[in-house]
């Protein structure tokens, strides 16, 4: 009697011909051995045989025992007792028998059941042992020799096996045993096909033979053809065992799941093969009895299902799933730990991720994907100094090439993927922390080296973006499409490039395409709120207060003002009102301002316009109105340029005496990135009292530091204007110039997603002329407090303090104000 372990490692008990003739053996002796008539015997030895053989062997052997202990020199008793006793699977009992076992003198059933038992406990070196005597005594006993080969392989030995199997078949052509032996080594190797091959060939000419289709079976599901192995296996429920049963079935779920990871030929039906793993899962854990049982086959179906919702992005499932399996306190494998640390960070929770991020990497040290899992989570957690720390310790353990073993043992090297996937995780470290400059350094080192990896396209085209160069982004996505137009980041890019440069038809069109296709992708809904929120109504509201020590520009100054745009009409309208209220004291008396207007804004890519008519009131009521445009040259260039009539920055004191003024600017602006912009702006304005103001302001902006969380910008503005009028009631400088330098600090104090809160001081100190007077200083600082929230709503205020000159003369203002911006 032999035992073919399956792919798990439990026994499957089979009966060759020659066992047979052992076991009649066995009764035939013992009825020889029976008692003379007139001899009274409870109960025969052969009896008990018979038993043991019916399955009750708890009986048999209580009968044996008995006769064992009552004459233990009884050799057949003794070689009954030790057979049965193998047969009830009591090794531990047979290896102290076995000792006293002579292998040149036992029976062959003995003999046999000694090496079988020694097989199962372990003892693969006595198992051999009473093998080899067996097959040197019983030459013709096929038991020994396949006994032998089942021990090898046991053994490790499976070519040892393998050549006995060769040698053996020499005499024994058509033995199905050597042949089902053969299947059991070539399975020992994992050569599943071979073993497959070698069932197949037993089939053909035995294609009842039970144990060469169950092994068919078993090896077609280690193949990951467990669909077929299912469906043969239902062909006759009774072929396989339970365990093996729920085994394939669980194999069936479990590759279904796998499957449902490839990338189909239609984007629609990605999920189709994960809905019908999932659907296997649950028909499987129902079968089993409970969907929170703790039995190795439902723990696997119930690791399985939590990673094939996982895979479906029903990230809350997952969560609920993983927290009831940590309750009753299960051992969960580190692969179902990591797909519940990702749904928690899917969920926006990066604080419960990280934890078990770590306990992955404790016994997984080298697993690349936990680790970069890990470095998003700190990223989402803004500890950018760890971030920084673990991924470029990545990028270091991780060598550029990789010597593969190619023919004749020659080795040659080959570019490492990981050394890519870290080098550009730390490349992305920097553009997740504001440092643009150097995210684009280093990426770009990266694409000239692989120009035809489109991760690395797409993370490049996201830097241009966040550069402000979105035509270049633009550019860079649609090349990387026209390799590959499938590519689902890709097409984000462009979509938000699309919305970025205001083509908003195309923008439409390309976003709900995606959402359409990939609703549960963070990226993509994220790009669809984007969307809808540019589709809404926007209320721009500004509110101050000013007082100053002196009154050349006047005294609590109140200012009020708002904006109402419509939804977008046709993509690129909008309509709006305009109310703005001013107010101010001066030595003459005070002065109230109101001012109402209606407009529309039309955006395109390259250009910006407004037109506004407005009806002023200020003693005196009169109409105005107003034209503004700003047309883009390039990613670089760009030229403002506004037209106002009544305009809004006539002096409040000018208006209190009925003095109006028209104005019309002109630009120029040059924005390097980011880091840097130019800009150069001259302006007219025409009073109504003749006097005309000629105005030339000149700016430039440097980032000076950019860390992840603060940044600090350097700007200096330089102001000229020349009045044509002298002694207006208004300050009206003959000519004036100033230079000021501005530093400029932000930093955010808090970020959970789209909830931002930053704060801002900017300390100003320059020098003022003025025709006529004698320089001096000008100085002031302004802080702020900034958040905001969900993309929808913006709120900032502050306070600011500032010393200017007019006249010779120093004023003091201190001013209070807040600015609402909101999405509804």
């Amino acid at each position: 009697m032999g035992y073919l372990p399956d792919s798990t490692g439990s026994s499957r008990c089979w009966l060759s011909d020659r066992a047979l003739k052992v076991a009649v053996a066995v009764t035939l002796t013992l009825c020889l051995l029976a008692p003379t008539p007139g001899f009274t015997q409870p109960v025969s030895t052969d009896h008990a045989i018979e038993m043991a053989r019916a399955g009750q062997t708890d009986e048999a052997l209580e009968i044996l025992a008995a006769r064992y202990i009552a004459d233990p020199k009884d050799r057949v008793i003794f070689h009954d007792y030790l057979t049965v006793l193998c047969w009830a699977g009591q090794d531990a009992r047979v290896a102290e028998l076995s000792k006293r076992l002579s292998p040149l003198e036992a029976p062959g059933y003995a003999l046999e059941a000694s090496a079988q038992s020694a097989r199962r406990r372990g003892d693969y070196l006595q198992a051999e042992n009473f093998y080899r005597v067996g097959l040197q005594r019983f030459p013709e006993d096929l038991d020994f020799p396949v006994g032998l080969i089942l021990t090898l392989v046991d053994a490790d030995r499976s070519q040892v096996a393998l050549e006995l199997v060769a040698h053996l078949e020499q005499k024994y052509p058509r033995e199905s045993a050597l042949q089902l032996a053969r299947g059991y080594a070539l399975e020992a190797r994992l050569d599943f096909f071979a073993a497959l091959y070698n069932y197949n060939r037993i089939l053909d000419r035995d294609s009842e033979n039970r144990e060469a289709r169950a092994r068919r079976i078993l090896v077609l599901d280690r193949l990951g053809a467990s669909d077929l192995a299912v469906s043969l296996a239902g062909q006759d429920p009774d072929l396989l065992s339970r365990d093996e049963w729920q085994r394939i079935r669980s194999d069936q779920g479990a590759f279904a799941v796998r499957w449902g990871n490839l990338s189909p030929a239609d984007e629609t039906q990605r999920f189709a093969q994960t809905d019908r793993a999932l659907a296997l899962l649950e028909r499987n854990l129902a079968e089993i009895g409970s969907a929170n049982s703790a039995t190795p086959f439902a723990l696997r179906g119930r690791f399985d299902r939590l990673i094939a919702l996982h895979n479906r992005y029903q990230m809350a499932e997952v969560v609920t799933l993983y927290e009831g399996m940590v309750d009753e306190e299960l051992v969960i494998p580190n692969y179902v730990v990591a797909a519940a640390a990702d749904a928690y960070l899917y969920l926006q929770q990066p604080e419960l991720a990280e934890p078990l991020y770590r306990h992955i990497l404790v016994t997984q040290p080298d697993d690349l994907n936990t680790s970069i899992a890990l470095f998003y989570t700190l990223v989402e957690r803004e500890e950018f100094d760890a971030a920084y720390k673990l991924v470029d310790h990545l990028d270091r353990s991780q060598s550029p090439w990789l010597k593969i073993r190619g023919p004749n043992e020659r080795r040659s090297l080959r570019p490492n993927p990981d050394k890519t996937t870290t080098a550009t995780a730390a490349a992305m470290a920097r553009f997740y922390g504001d440092q643009n400059a150097e995210a684009q350094a280093r990426l770009t080192v990266l694409h000239e080296q692989a120009p035809a990896n489109l991760d690395i396209s797409r993370e490049v085209g996201n830097v241009y973006s966040a550069r402000g160069w979105p035509r270049l982004a633009q550019q860079t996505y649609e090349l990387g499409l026209r390799l590959d137009h499938r590519h689902k980041d890709l097409q984000l890019g462009l979509a938000q490039s699309y919305l970025e440069r205001r083509e908003y038809r195309l923008a439409e069109q390309a976003i709900n395409r995606l959402y359409t296709l990939y609703p549960e992708d963070i990226h993509v809904s994220k790009l669809h709120r984007q969307w809808a929120i540019h589709n809404l109504r926007e209320l721009r509201l500004t509110v101050g207060y000013a007082d100053s020590s002196g009154t050349t520009q006047g005294s609590r100054d109140r200012l009020f003002e708002g904006t109402l745009f419509s939804r977008p009409l046709d993509y690129n309208y909008r309509m709006f009102v305009r109310g703005r209220y001013a107010f101010a004291d001066f030595p003459e008396g005070n002065e109230s301002y109101r001012r109402y207007g209606f407009g529309v804004e039309y955006r395109r890519p390259d250009l910006e316009s407004t037109v506004e008519l407005t009806y002023n009131e200020d003693g005196s009521d009169e109409f105005g109105g107003s034209f503004s445009l700003l047309y883009e040259l390039d990613d670089h260039w760009s030229i403002p340029f506004n037209l106002e009539i009544f305009s809004r920055e006539t002096p409040l004191r000018a208006l209190k005496q009925g003095i109006t003024a028209d104005s019309v600017d002109f630009g120029v602006t040059y924005r390097a990135s980011e880091l840097r912009r130019v800009s150069l702006r001259t302006q007219l304005m025409d009073f109504s009292d003749g006097n005309v103001r000629r105005s030339l302001t000149a700016s430039l902006e440097q980032r000076l530091v950019t860390l992840p969380k603060y940044k600090l910008t350097g700007i200096v503005d330089l102001y000229t204007s020349a009045n044509s009028e002298k002694d207006t009631i208004y300050f009206n400088p003959d000519r004036d110039f100033s230079a000021a330098l501005s530093m400029v600090n932000q930093q955010r104090l808090f970020r959970r997603y789209d909830r931002v809160f930053s704060h801002r001081l900017a300390l100003t100190l320059g020098n003022y002329w003025q025709k006529g007077y004698a320089d001096d200083y000008i100085a002031g600082f302004n802080y702020e407090h900034l958040w905001e929230i969900a993309g929808r709503f913006e709120l900032a205020y502050g306070y600011s303090r500032f010393r200017r000159v007019y006249d010779g003369l120093p004023e003091y203002q201190n001013y209070y104000f807040s600015r609402i911006n909101w999405r509804f």
